[in-house]
């Protein structure tokens, strides 16, 4: 239907709300909207292999959730993650409890909880392809790395090994090491990976599951302090990313934490409203591209602060 229009996808990451991509994929989909590139961060680069691998949304629906569900997965530990629990009862707030300081003491002698070649067993099945170069679909999968503060972009190799990398959050999978690299979740540098996009393709579809950021009460503790302001740097960074791109989807999905894998459903669904919600506005922006010739590729950042400093 768009074959003339290049169209590029950025997924963003965001744990168990990754789900969201599904339900965007499948409503893109059910419009003869087809990506012809796309870029994925943590969760996303995740969901954005699986659709560049089968390009079917229903088997990516299909293998992620049971993916989710299976021994291999389980076996990861979200579980022992506290994830907010709105549950005041006794026991719930014991158990919270006894969370907490499990996390805190294993966080205190070691470098992440689960090693990183546990999340590749249980992402291992999940692709019909295991190498960029055999994919239906382009796919660029971010990193950072945390020695020298640069991302890193995967475009060729191991998709699973890409994967693992980009969705390795910090504190909880182990980084991956290579030469003088510590290489962990891409969300840290590019939280909605659109800058990989950029001249590469005509039209940027951004899908934002970054946590939503609501005013709070004053933080009790060294940890909310932390954590808070770390949500208030990402807020920003990634409001500059999606400024960057054509189109922004952003799903529904309240305050919820990145462990919450128990709704996915729900997300794939909140995924799937949000687009079809925004499918007019999309489809009449796309309609206008194909209209214009486009004369000169989309600029970077890079490109237009060498513009501004010439002379």
């Amino acid at each position: 239907m768009y074959k003339s229009l290049k169209i590029g996808l950025a997924l963003g990451g965001g744990g168990a709300r990754g789900a969201c991509h599904i339900g965007v994929l499948k409503s893109l989909e059910h419009r003869g909207i087809v990506p012809d590139i796309i870029s994925g961060t943590s969760a996303g680069s995740m969901i954005g292999a699986m659709y560049a691998s089968h390009a079917s949304a229903d088997i990516v629906e299909q293998k992620y959730t049971e993916h989710v569900n299976g021994e291999d997965f389980k076996d990861l530990g979200f579980r022992y993650i506290p994830n907010n629990e709105k549950d005041d009862s006794v026991f719930s707030q014991v158990f919270k409890q006894m969370k907490n300081q499990y996390i805190l003491m294993v966080s205190s002698t070691r470098k992440s909880l689960v090693k990183n070649e546990r999340l590749a067993k249980a992402a291992n099945n999940l692709f019909e392809h295991n190498q960029f170069d055999d994919l239906k679909i382009p796919l660029i999968v971010t990193a950072t790395d945390l020695i020298s503060g640069k991302p890193m972009l995967y475009k060729a190799g191991n998709v699973v090994d890409a994967v693992v990398k980009s969705s390795s959050i910090p504190g909880f999978v182990e980084p991956t090491f290579i030469d003088d690299r510590m290489l962990l979740d891409g969300g840290i540098v590019f939280p909605t990976p659109v800058p990989p996009l950029l001249n590469k393709c005509d039209f940027i579809i951004a899908v934002n599951i970054s946590k939503a950021f609501k005013t709070s009460d004053e933080p009790d503790n060294i940890f909310e302090i932390t954590n808070r302001a770390r949500d208030i740097s990402t807020l920003h960074l990634n409001s500059y990313l999606l400024k960057q791109s054509d189109f922004v989807i952003s799903p529904e999905h309240e305050d919820v934490h990145w462990s919450a894998f128990d709704r996915t459903e729900e997300f794939i669904e909140n995924g799937y409203n949000a687009t079809e919600s925004e499918m007019e506005k999309l489809i009449i922006q796309l309609d206008s591209m194909i209209e214009k010739t486009v004369e000169t590729p989309k600029e970077t950042f890079w490109s237009k602060l060498k513009k501004r400093l010439s002379f």
